[in-house]
């Protein structure tokens, strides 16, 4: 498995897995948003990283850093892990925890204080395998939708 930073070529692959990920969130969201979102996130790596882990040539997970939000309980910066989706074909090969271990080493390099992540309440598998990487949870993430 190799895992690297997400390439304009890499575009159709990431949103096909980023539409998936979404309809597992019940939601929509139109191809050309999620287009424009893989854009910016190769022109801001500053802000947002794409990895993606591909296996024999083809794009089996993908994940993303959010590098931009500032804590006011230390004084310092600390990163999201957003959009781990492993394509269906590759599931319960170590691809998703592939991806998380790489983005905590890089957020390790970067100085950043911590990471946050979120997951679905009965997305049990995922949520066991945040839990061995070490993430813990005692919180409930409410979302309220501006647009």
């Amino acid at each position: 498995m190799e895992i690297r930073p997400a390439a304009p070529q890499d575009e159709a692959a990431v949103c096909a897995l980023w539409g998936q990920l979404v309809s597992c969130y019940k939601k929509k969201v139109e191809p050309d948003v999620l287009q424009r979102s893989f854009r910016y996130a190769i022109a801001h790596p500053e802000q947002v990283r794409v990895f993606v882990a591909l296996i024999e040539g083809v794009t089996a997970g993908t994940a993303s850093l959010h590098q931009g939000h500032y804590s006011t309980w230390n004084d310092n910066w600390y990163g999201h892990i957003e959009d781990v989706v492993v394509a269906p074909a590759y599931r319960r090969l170590g691809v998703g925890e592939a991806l998380v271990r790489h983005i905590v080493a890089l957020a390790r390099e970067l100085g950043l204080s911590r990471l946050e992540l979120n997951a679905l309440n009965d997305n049990t598998p995922a949520r066991r395998m945040y839990e061995k990487i070490g993430f813990k949870t005692d919180s409930v993430v409410y979302e309220l939708k501006l647009r």
